[in-house]
């Protein structure tokens, strides 16, 4: 019978100190998870929390569905953040170029010299590149 959850969750469960089959209460999943009773109950509502039921009507967590939603919350955050929009212009590399444009390395250069696509820029010696924006704007 295999586990219920991916190998790298013990590493993750011994730094943190838990065990995985540990059972919480909602009262202790609410201090590990630090958020009110009722958002836990409405994350079990939604089915976004794992949990298990008792006979008696209660519910409580292994420690594994605890660490599983805090993992897929961090992912799903990580997801979410955006570059700012008032960054300076990146440098693209010749792959990254070849791949939003189509062309070839060798058309690039002919195009270059014709002065009818973005000059590059110096990264050091044997290393070039484009702004993004002129290559967006071409």
């Amino acid at each position: 019978m295999s586990a219920p959850f991916p190998k790298e969750y013990a590493e993750i469960a011994d730094s943190m100190g838990i065990a995985l089959y540990q059972r919480f209460t909602f009262n202790e999943a609410t201090l590990f998870l630090r958020c009110s009773k009722a958002e836990i109950q409405k994350l079990v509502r939604q089915g976004v929390l794992a949990h298990i039921k008792l006979p008696n009507g209660q519910s409580e967590f292994f420690g594994y569905q605890l660490l599983e939603y805090v993992l897929g919350s961090i992912q799903a955050s990580k997801k979410s953040i955006q570059a700012p929009t008032n960054t300076p212009d990146r440098i693209i590399r010749s792959k990254e170029v070849q791949a939003l444009t189509g062309l070839s390395r060798t058309t690039l250069w002919r195009m270059e010299n014709a002065g009818t696509f973005p000059r590059r820029v110096s990264l050091g010696v044997g290393s070039v590149g484009w702004k993004m924006s002129d290559v967006q704007d071409w």
